[in-house]
């Protein structure tokens, strides 16, 4: 997969989070940028359709990747995979012709795979996004509760066989847990798993940013991303405004402090948060950013559940509609199906 001793793709764009920490958001304002190239929504498919990546086929472990899962033989089939499927903001379809591009990325589930990731792309950079984390565990709760985010209708053993969002590692421990477990359990692992892989990775190749900072500052907190990925400062663009627009995946409008909502849920699980907090804070810290309170009890002593408005909620999504990642699939082939 080289043109003239170059790789075709080049220093792709890696996006980490947890999941529903507002990845998407992010992936859809970058991938306004001219240089940036993407499949145009995340790559479930298109890395679990290759037999020896299928969760199902590994026997529902989990969705996690490793090092030794990246053959010779995987990695060169997912670069083509990857340009096949690669558009650009105009949406092009990526040919020869293009040479070398810059490829963005983005999937939850590759909180559990950046040492595959890294194997797969030696030269990607990666954008590591974390949010608030009763604000995080809060909307894992909202998309369970939705039925929109079913990743797994088949899954054995689980109630229903309906699982959402990411397979977190030691899943089956979580049979007869309550839901808002489960939910803190997906973001607990998720930036766990990050951050110990992000710490194997020269510090170079990885910058950390807030989803507050997207929201309130989106011009500064992209040109910081352009920055790293060594991409050129675009002003004045669309994708950098004021405001920018609610993501394909939104189920509520955002407001401050929506979480609450969900505080009786949330106070169960206050020192399970805690516990995962921990790690994230000293990545923060390490990385000279402000962590979160860390004192999660302390944010629940003054608030009050009758003052906030939950925010107008999305229409779902119908399972004959075309799925909105983009992948041109009816939803109940794609996001709906089983991968």
């Amino acid at each position: 997969m080289a043109s003239r001793g170059r790789p075709l793709i080049d220093r792709p764009l890696i996006i980490l989070s947890a999941p529903r920490a507002g990845s998407t958001l992010l992936f859809e304002a970058l991938a306004k940028h001219p240089s940036l190239w993407s499949i145009g929504g995340e790559s479930h498919a298109l890395i679990e359709h290759i037999p020896e990546l299928s969760t199902l086929k590994r026997g529902y472990v989990s969705n996690r990747l490793e090092k030794i899962d990246a053959s010779s033989e995987v990695i060169s089939l997912l670069h083509s995979k990857f340009l096949k499927q690669s558009i650009n903001h105009n949406g092009n379809q990526y040919t020869s012709e293009y040479g070398s591009i810059r490829l963005l990325e983005k999937t939850p589930k590759n909180a559990l795979r950046v040492d595959f990731l890294n194997e797969v792309f030696p030269d990607a950079k990666f954008v590591y996004l974390v949010r608030d984390p009763l604000e995080n565990v809060s909307s894992i709760l909202d998309a369970w509760r939705s039925k929109r985010f079913i990743t797994y209708p088949g899954l054995p053993l689980w109630p229903k066989n309906q699982w959402s969002l990411l397979l977190s590692d030691n899943w089956k421990d979580y049979l007869g847990s309550s839901l808002v477990e489960i939910a803190t359990h997906q973001w607990t692992n998720a930036n766990k798993s990050i951050i110990e892989s992000l710490e194997k990775i020269d510090s170079n190749r990885v910058t950390t940013i807030c989803y507050q900072d997207i929201l309130k500052t989106p011009s500064a907190t992209l040109n910081k991303i352009y920055e790293f990925a060594d991409l050129e400062l675009i002003p004045n663009n669309s994708s950098m405004s004021s405001t920018l627009p609610l993501s394909r995946y939104t189920l509520t409008t955002p407001q401050a402090d929506k979480w609450l909502k969900n505080k009786t849920d949330l106070s169960q699980v206050r020192s399970q948060i805690e516990d995962g907090l921990k790690p994230v804070n000293e990545w923060l810290n390490k990385n000279g950013l402000e962590s979160f309170l860390s004192d999660i009890s302390a944010r629940f002593s003054a608030e009050k559940l009758s003052s906030i408005d939950c925010g107008s909620v999305e229409p779902r999504q119908s399972r004959n509609e075309i799925c909105a990642c983009g992948s041109g699939k009816k939803f109940k082939y794609c996001h709906g199906k089983l991968r």
